[in-house]
């Protein structure tokens, strides 16, 4: 009998690990984990009326603090832009003061053609979200072609105290990037406690590691209840 209890339970163990490395083959999962290599890209608009996006002028790779996001504790905070705030130059303020363009932060992992052809998704946990109109930022993951022509995008609100999950099938050969993008005016550091920000609950990803050494440890387990 133990001998058949010993093998049943290697048998668990190794259909659960199994199952696992199923799972991870047929989908790929994105998550809030600072440990990953999060990225900074800048989209410029004209800004239309002082609120509203207009004509794409131009983008850029930007650093990860200027979007800006920040890493505090066990969370990812996003703010509006100010690091294009400057008063002597009419491109990003007016005569008048104001904010002069329409920028979209983008905040993200890029994984290469490395999930090309499975169904990824990204989610998490919105801590809250205090954006104050035109400002808004949403979960998203992102499809181009192999030479980053682009494809497509899919979305997900991010709304106090709520999770967020988005899922996009992706084509064979094709690049992924998921992440945050926040949209608004460039702002003023004088005035950007006012405009809000968004925290988002940091939950990195257990790793194959961890889930080897879980099934290890339930194997070790079973084998002390034995004896």
């Amino acid at each position: 009998m133990k001998a058949l209890r010993y093998v049943t339970t290697t048998a668990v163990v190794a259909g659960v690990l199994s199952l696992t490395s199923l799972r991870v083959c047929a989908d790929q999962t994105g998550s809030v984990d600072p440990s990953l290599t999060w990225l900074g890209y800048m989209n410029v608009y004209d800004l239309v009326g002082g609120n509203s996006q207009g004509n794409y002028l131009w983008g850029s790779s930007w650093g990860v603090s200027d979007l800006p996001a920040t890493w505090s504790g066990s969370e990812l905070v996003l703010r509006p832009n100010t690091s294009t705030w400057n008063p002597s130059d009419p491109y990003w303020v007016t005569p008048g003061g104001q904010p002069n363009k329409w920028l979209e932060a983008n905040f993200y992992v890029d994984m290469g053609t490395a999930w090309g052809g499975q169904t990824v998704t990204f989610s998490g946990q919105t801590v809250d979200n205090t954006l104050v109109s035109p400002y808004s930022a949403v979960a998203f993951i992102k499809e181009f072609t192999s030479s980053y022509g682009w494809v497509g995008m899919s979305t997900a609100p991010l709304s106090s105290g709520s999770p967020f999950l988005v899922s996009r099938p992706i084509g064979a050969g094709n690049v992924v990037q998921f992440g945050f993008m926040l949209t608004g005016p460039n702002a003023d550091p004088a005035a950007v406690e006012a405009l809000g920000q968004v925290r988002i609950a940091v939950v990195p990803e257990p790793g194959a590691a961890a889930l080897l050494g879980l099934g290890l440890g339930l194997l070790a387990c079973c084998r002390t209840r034995r004896g």
